[in-house]
């Protein structure tokens, strides 16, 4: 029982710890926007501005000299059972408590809502405070070793009937049958030799309650599940969205097959809902694409620095952005992924949108994000993406934009001159946004393309 609650601590840690590394280079990423922000507002003469900068700017320094200073002496910050709920004993008829006991029932009660089983391979089911075993119906029987203050009104065991797991119950049956083999060659060959085996697993049991009652997680490691997916067929493309996602299906040679769109909005839903809308969008891209036999290929993103300059910007854009969940998401790919033995490539994104703008978005008639899937697929591949000789792009509206492309040397990445490409695209795309918000006056992007840049801003 102890090592039970001496390992759940220690994950906590951990958590903290990695946690403390990212909140440190999400505030040097803000404190180095503001500071630039404080230069801005001061050129533009908004002394307003930079005397509000100027308070965050401290406030942003000082939690991060507070944190410099617990990462440097190791110290942990955890509360169990909420800061929230601590905080509210310092005042007691503000939120709604008639006495100090009657806040402490409800800490002790915060604190009462879970406890861990954890579990070892060289036991009976492969736990030892709680083993299971397996009724005729299919359904688990847990016997629960309850602590010895609890023995003499509960009794020695505790025993829990009916247990089926929606989701990886034929996984808790697999490591059983696992660890009765262990067992039985253990009781053979000896305690060295079987565990030299690859038999045998750990079954660790988690214990929550919520609002409906008490639920068991059961923890062990995944079997190996076979690999179905296999490049040389080609890939399927996925590229991220704040409201879906964009799948693009491709042959071996990198030529276009199929494409599709999955609705993926999480805005405005709580933690649970967006977990159900994600996974049932995902599951739906991996079902595809085990069916076709073929890897995914998704983006490798990067968000803090993004997130970190929320500040500053619209609201409407800081809430596209905050419910944005990419790393739920990608997550989410390479678990099911692993479950389906279907394979997740990662990529780097560079130019994906600006490629299949230029080149697949009109050829075969794809959105811009369907045809930045399409690209993805083919850098998987290796597929060679030159400019092409048409040097025209589409821009919205039954608008295009010719560009130029940069004098051509060996020494230079092709990424290069699509650098440059985006960088004079940028500007019509930013004029084609703006009309759809303003329908009356001069068509800004007809501006752009006759080089009024002025009338267009």
């Amino acid at each position: 029982m102890f090592n039970a609650v001496r390992v759940s601590l220690d994950g906590k840690l951990a958590s903290v710890r990695e946690q403390q590394k990212l909140l440190l280079d999400a505030l040097q990423r803000r404190i180095a926007r503001a500071e630039r922000q404080i230069s801005d507002a001061a050129e533009r003469g908004r002394h307003d501005q930079v005397h509000q900068k100027k308070r965050r700017l401290a406030n942003l320094r000082h939690r991060l000299a507070a944190l410099e200073s617990d990462i440097a002496v190791g110290r942990i910050r955890l509360c169990f059972g909420s800061k929230r709920l601590w905080r509210k004993q310092h005042h007691l008829a503000e939120n709604g408590y008639a006495s100090h006991h009657e806040w402490l029932s409800d800490w002790q009660e915060a604190h009462s809502d879970e406890f861990f089983v954890l579990g070892s391979r060289d036991e009976t089911a492969g736990c030892q405070l709680c083993v299971a075993a397996v009724a005729d119906d299919g359904t688990l029987t847990l016997r629960l070793r309850l602590p010895d203050c609890l023995a003499a009104q509960h009794g020695k065991y505790l025993t829990i009937r009916g247990i089926h797991f929606n989701h990886g119950h034929e996984q808790v049956l697999a490591a059983m049958d696992s660890n009765a083999e262990y067992r039985l060659y253990r009781g053979e060959h000896g305690d060295k030799a079987a565990r030299a085996t690859a038999l045998g697993q750990a079954i660790s049991y988690r214990f929550k309650r919520d609002a409906k009652g008490w639920r068991v997680f059961a923890t062990m490691d995944m079997m190996d599940v076979p690999v179905v997916t296999d490049q040389r067929r080609g890939a399927v493309g996925v590229d991220l969205n704040a409201d879906h996602l964009a799948v693009c299906e491709t042959d071996d040679s990198g030529n276009y097959v199929n494409a599709f769109s999955v609705p993926l909005v999480t805005y405005g839903k709580s933690q649970r809902q967006a977990e159900s809308i994600i996974g049932d969008a995902v599951a739906n891209v991996v079902g595809y694409a085990r069916d076709a036999g073929k890897p995914i290929v998704i983006e490798k993103l990067d968000f803090r620095q993004k997130k970190a300059s929320l500040e500053g910007e619209s609201h409407r854009y800081s809430r596209m952005l905050s419910s944005f969940s990419y790393s739920k998401t990608r997550a989410c790919f390479i678990s099911r992924g692993y479950r389906q033995g279907v394979e997740v490539h990662q990529v780097n994104p560079a130019f994906s949108s600006v490629i299949g703008r230029v080149k697949f978005m009109e050829r075969y008639g794809l959105s811009v994000h369907q045809a930045a899937a399409l690209v993805l697929a083919r850098r998987l591949l290796g597929c060679s993406e030159r400019i092409p000789r048409r040097r025209v792009a589409p821009v919205g509206n039954g608008v295009h934009v010719a560009f130029t492309v940069p004098a051509r040397k060996r020494v230079k990445h092709v990424w290069t001159y699509w650098g440059a490409i985006s960088g004079q695209l940028r500007p019509a795309l930013a004029a084609q946004h703006r009309l759809g918000k303003r329908r009356r006056g001069p068509n800004p992007v007809q501006a752009v393309v006759r080089g009024e840049t002025r009338g267009a801003a």
